[in-house]
This record gives C-alpha cells, structure tokens and sequence, in this order.
C-alpha cells in the first residue's frame, strides 16, 4: 500500500522518487501539493519516502487556542529551507492531516504551479491570469488569499486545498512611512489589482494545505 502511494505520488509529478538519503541531500523543489498530502497520508507513509531520519514528532504550533503547540509531525527540522510542519486529525495514529504548512522567507517546498516562500504577488497574479482577493495586513490571518476569482489557480476540491500568505517587505510596513501600508490593513478582503497593493507587492510568506 506504502509503495503504491509513493508510485502515484510520484508519476503525479512526472519524476522518478529518488531515495531517500538522495532527496534530502538535493537541493530540486520538493512538491506542495494535495499528492504530496492526500487526506489519508500518515507518519509512517513520509518516513517511507523522506526517510524515517527527516520525519520527527515534534510540538507545532496548531490544535489549539492562537499560540498554542501541540504534538505534531515536522520534516526536515534541522534544516529552514527544507522544514514542514503538519498537525494530524488523527493525533495518536499520526494519520490524516488537518494542515500542512511552510513559512518563513524561501523554500525548497514549491507548489504544481512553482509558488513558493517569497513569491511576488505580480507573479502570482500572473500565474492566475487575473486579479484575486486576500485579507488586510496585521490581523492573525494577515495577507492570506481568500479567493482566486475564477482564475488559473482556482481548484473544486473542498477536501484538500493549498492556500498562502503574503506580507511585504518589512520596510514597506512602518505605518508612519507607508500610507500605501496603511490602506491595506484590517480583515478584509482586497484585489491584488489595488494600487496600494501593486505598489507593495507583497510575497508569500506561508504555504499552507487545508482539509475538511
């Protein structure tokens, strides 16, 4: 069963699954994907494809109030440019994740269309091939994208989505220096195509997979 996921995993991406020891040591993107991550996906199946040494139980930081940690799973820890943390449905069996997510300013993980950590808001738009809407800046759900308004990037699947957040830089945020900044604040949706956000051009800062 193992070996038949991996299989699919793999000719989903159309590349040959390298060996473990060999996939960790490469510096190739690692796909961000529901294949990657299909609901039913556990532990143990990860531990067979990254190798049971890149695969740790770990606290991170969902399951609970905001701030919280609880016991997870994290790939890759000793590494930033490679770390991935998922919160399981299924604590005890490690099984079925309820999120998957990256952050911080670069990553090897890349999602099907090569979004990754710092991807620029004008290339995504690009790759969707239209405007989308994200919520305003500093807010706890800051920058993610709520909807691609019927462009490249839209999926139908309601039981495993991949989402992301931007931010700009950090000096396009000061609220005394950039009024562009401060008309983007607050949870409320807003158009890439808004002049303050062009302007801004913030880049991704978090990949997340959600499920239902």
């Amino acid at each position: 069963m193992r070996i038949t996921y991996t299989v699919i995993v793999g000719m989903a991406f159309g590349v040959a699954i390298a060996p473990a020891a060999q996939s960790a040591g490469q510096q190739k993107p690692f796909p961000f994907s529901c294949a990657t991550f299909p609901p039913g996906v556990s532990a143990a199946d990860l531990s067979e494809r990254f190798g049971k040494e890149n695969v740790q139980t770990a606290p991170v930081p969902w399951g609970g109030a905001e701030g919280d940690y609880n016991e997870g799973t994290v790939l890759f820890s000793n590494d930033p440019n490679t770390r991935l943390e998922i919160y399981w449905t299924d604590t005890a069996g490690k099984r079925d994740p309820q999120w998957v997510s990256v952050r911080g300013d670069r990553s090897r993980w890349q999602t099907p269309e090569r979004v990754t950590l710092g991807t620029s808001l004008k290339s995504i738009e690009a790759l969707n091939r239209r405007p989308f809407r994200l919520l305003g800046f500093a807010t706890d759900a800051s920058g993610t994208v709520m909807s691609w308004s019927n462009g490249r990037l839209s999926t139908d699947s309601s039981e495993c989505r991949v989402r992301m957040r931007l931010r700009p830089a950090p000096e396009k945020t000061d609220r005394e220096l950039s009024p562009l900044y401060r008309q983007l604040l607050g949870e409320r949706e807003f158009s890439s195509g808004h002049p303050a956000m062009q302007a801004l051009d913030p880049s991704v800062y978090e990949l997340f997979i959600q499920y239902r």
